[in-house]
């Protein structure tokens, strides 16, 4: 069985019948809540066209990103394998459609499956590079070479060149204020790299996009070519 999701797409077929009576499709909103933070986790999230973030939330509500998850990945993961709370909020960046399955239901299968735990493993550690990466590149890179980053990014992750995205949103993403976001965002506009306009983000030319991204869009999406998670969109 096919699943737009890769992770879902890798796992054996015998694991999948296991799990398959399990699973659902669901629709999320932009914006949904699927795990707060300091929660339990009860569901775990396989993205097929919506676009989950994890933040950490600050005690004076300001967020910043840790990970952007897509098809190449699932939330609630590592948490669901601990036991743990998560110290994250996961919400749906970008609305659309995901697969959740119970996290007891997942973590019985996985814990009786050694193929299916380490294929879970290897994404979360695909992840955990991918967090580590943004860490520094937040710290040592500049906005705009980020915000480039992060739009290459979510074009490979959603398979399309417009998507729709909110200054708010990108000034989370970014790690910004919304005004640097502004202006980063024009300047990337005037070059006719991007267009954007009430909300919605499109990608004109990702080549030369890529060109102002800073090299941490290289080893994030090496990282994921070599796992075969993330298709490129020429």
């Amino acid at each position: 069985m096919r699943f737009r999701n890769r992770v879902l797409s890798s796992i054996r077929e015998e694991d999948i019948v296991a799990l398959r009576p399990h699973l659902r499709e669901v629709l999320v909103a932009r914006g949904q809540v699927l795990i707060p933070e300091n929660t339990r986790v009860t569901q775990v999230y396989f993205p097929s066209t919506a676009i989950l973030s994890s933040v950490i939330v600050l005690l004076d509500g300001r967020q910043c990103e840790v990970s952007t998850l897509g098809t190449e990945g699932f939330g609630g993961g590592l948490a669901c394998l601990t036991g743990e709370v998560s110290t994250e909020r996961l919400f749906a960046q970008i609305a659309g459609g995901l697969i959740t399955v119970p996290a007891d239901v997942l973590k019985t299968r996985a814990l009786a499956s050694p193929a299916l735990l380490n294929l879970l493993l290897q994404r979360l550690q695909a992840s955990q590079v991918e967090a580590g990466q943004g860490v520094a590149c937040n710290a040592l890179h500049e906005a705009p070479a980020r915000l480039a980053r992060w739009l290459l990014m979510t074009m490979d992750r959603i398979g399309a060149t417009e998507f729709p995205l909110t200054q708010t949103y990108l000034a989370v993403m970014v790690g910004v204020q919304r005004t640097t976001i502004s202006g980063v965002a024009n300047r990337l506009k005037q070059k006719g790299l991007i267009g954007y306009s009430r909300g919605q983000v499109t990608i004109l030319d990702p080549a030369g996009l890529e060109t102002e991204a800073c090299e941490c869009y290289a080893v994030i999406r090496n990282r994921s070519d070599a796992l075969g998670l993330v298709d490129r969109h020429d």
